[in-house]
C-alpha cells in the first residue's frame, strides 16, 4: 500500500536538502507577501509619531537563487525589498551569523548612504532577545521577518517578541521540519529530535499531543511504544495554538509547498507562513490581521 506520509517525508528531504542551494515557486510567495505588507505598514502608521523599524532576523545577501519549474534565476529577497519600501522605514535592522553573507549585507549598507541601517553579526536568537529587552517600544514600531534555516528560531524568542506589544512577525515556520522530526514512533525520537521540537514549540506537551499508546500487540504478544497519531495537519493546528497562546493576534497561516504556485500547489507542504500581531490593543491588532489576511489571500 502507498504511504503518503512517508512519501511526503520523503518529499520533505529532498526539498529541505535543495533549499539550501535555491529556493522556489514559495520563495516568491513568501517575499511578495512581505513586501506588499512593509507598503501597507508604514503607508497606515506614516501619520503617526511612531519611529518605524525593519528587522531581518535572517537576512541572508539580500538576494536569492531560486529555480521554478525548472529554470534558475535571482530575485531580491527580503533586506532589498525593505530597503525600497515606500514609505520608508526610519531604521533598518539586519541580523546575519555567516561571515560571508555579512560582507554582502555591508556592501548593500555602503550603497545606502540616506538609510540607517545596522548589520549586526550574531545569533539571531539571542540579537532579536536583547533587541526586545532594550528598544523603546512605547515609541517605536516594527516588523520583524524571521525566515529561519531549519528549526532555529526557540520559542522563548518568540515570547520576547510578543512581549514588546509593539512588534509585527513574519514567521516562515518549518512545517517540513516539524513532520520529519516527529518520527512514527516515538521510540525513534532521540535526545536531539525530542530537544529540536521543544525548542520550537516552547513545551514537551507536543509528546501527549502527537503520540499515543500502541493499540496492538506485535506477533509475539508484546506491546509496541508510543505511536504518532496526529497527520501534519493536527500538527500544525497545534503550533497555531502555541502561537495564539503568545500573541494577541495571528492570522491563518498559508502553507507553502513544494512545487507549482500559490494557486496550483504540488508536491509536500514545506512551509507555513505565519503573520501574528504584538500589539495588545484591539483597533491596531485588528488593522495589522486585516491587512496581513488581505495581502495572504491576494497571493
Amino acid at each position: 500500500m502507498f504511504d503518503i506520509e512517508k512519501a511526503m517525508e520523503t518529499d520533505e528531504e529532498k526539498a529541505a536538502a535543495d533549499e539550501h542551494a535555491f529556493g522556489g515557486s514559495w520563495t516568491l510567495i513568501k517575499l511578495d507577501a512581505l513586501e506588499k505588507y512593509l507598503s501597507a505598514f508604514n503607508t497606515a502608521l506614516s501619520r503617526q509619531g511612531f519611529t518605524r523599524i525593519y528587522i531581518d532576523g535572517f537576512a541572508g545577501t539580500g538576494r536569492c537563487d531560486i529555480s521554478v519549474k525548472g529554470e534558475k534565476s535571482s530575485v531580491d529577497g527580503s533586506v532589498r525589498r525593505a530597503l525600497r519600501a515606500s514609505p520608508p522605514f526610519h531604521k533598518l535592522c539586519f541580523i546575519e551569523l555567516e561571515a560571508q553573507k555579512i560582507a554582502a549585507l555591508r556592501a548593500l549598507q555602503s550603497e545606502h548612504h540616506d538609510k540607517r541601517i545596522e548589520v549586526i553579526r550574531d545569533d539571531a536568537n539571542a540579537t532579536l532577545k536583547y533587541i526586545c529587552r532594550t528598544y523603546d517600544w512605547k515609541n517605536t514600531r516594527a516588523v520583524l521577518f524571521l525566515d529561519p534555516c531549519g528549526m532555529h528560531v526557540e520559542w522563548s524568542t518568540l515570547e520576547a517578541i510578543a512581549a514588546t506589544g509593539a512588534v509585527d512577525v513574519w514567521y516562515l515556520f518549518p512545517y517540513y521540519g516539524l513532520y520529519r522530526q516527529a518520527a512514527n514512533k516515538a521510540d525513534a525520537l532521540d535526545a536531539n529530535k525530542k530537544k529540536s521540537l521543544t525548542r520550537i514549540l516552547g513545551t514537551d506537551a507536543w509528546r501527549q499531543e502527537f503520540y499515543a499508546p500502541q493499540r496492538q500487540s506485535d506477533l509475539f504478544g508484546k506491546e509496541g511504544g508510543d505511536v504518532r497519531e496526529s497527520n501534519h495537519r493536527d500538527m500544525l493546528e497545534f503550533v497555531s495554538a502555541r502561537l495564539s497562546g503568545i500573541f494577541p493576534a495571528v492570522a491563518k497561516p498559508k502553507i507553502l509547498y513544494q512545487a507549482g504556485d500559490s494557486k496550483r500547489p504540488g508536491g509536500a507542504p514545506l512551509f507555513a507562513l505565519y503573520f501574528a500581531a504584538a500589539n495588545p490593543k484591539r483597533s491596531a491588532h485588528g488593522l495589522a490581521i486585516k491587512i496581513a489576511t488581505e495581502v495572504l489571500n491576494s497571493l
